[in-house]
């Protein structure tokens, strides 16, 4: 094998290797962070959500548990988010929620970036999965430790 042979080969390989790097940096990778899964109470908490945005109220409050739909009918709903977009502004977008053990309940947090402010949206949910609690919060208000029975 000549000098040229081996120059030759060893540029194919330069070459080779030049595209599979260029195809690996171009490969979607995941977000920071998202290496775990969402979690099926953040799949309800964003569908509540969702549904809080889009102005279906009712939709909202499907998985709300039996005390929640009493103090918390649609109508009531749709007035709190209101007053919580007349304080922030509208609604833009969220971020990726956070999950909180919080006694026997789970608390799903997700950042939302409002028109006039940053502000949280922060669901609660019972061991049957239902939502026990839903509040409209400004950033970084604390995590209760446990929640009551």
């Amino acid at each position: 094998m000549s000098d040229k042979d081996i120059a030759r080969s060893g540029g194919r390989r330069l070459l080779r290797a030049a595209a599979t790097l260029a195809l690996a940096a171009s490969a979607p990778l995941p977000a920071a962070g998202s290496a775990q899964a969402a979690t099926q109470h953040d799949t309800i908490a964003l569908k509540a959500l969702d549904d809080i945005v889009k102005g279906d109220y009712k939709a909202a409050t499907a998985h709300f548990d039996a005390d929640m739909r009493k103090h918390l009918p649609p109508e009531g709903l749709k007035e709190s988010w209101k007053n919580y977009q007349d304080e922030f502004g509208h609604y833009k977008s969220h971020r990726k929620p956070k999950d909180v053990k919080s006694g026997r309940f789970t608390v799903v947090s997700v950042p939302l970036r409002m028109a006039k402010s940053d502000g949280e949206f922060r669901v609660s949910f019972d061991k049957s999965g239902a939502i026990a609690g839903l509040f409209f919060l400004r950033p970084g208000v604390p995590f209760p430790k446990s929640m009551p029975a």
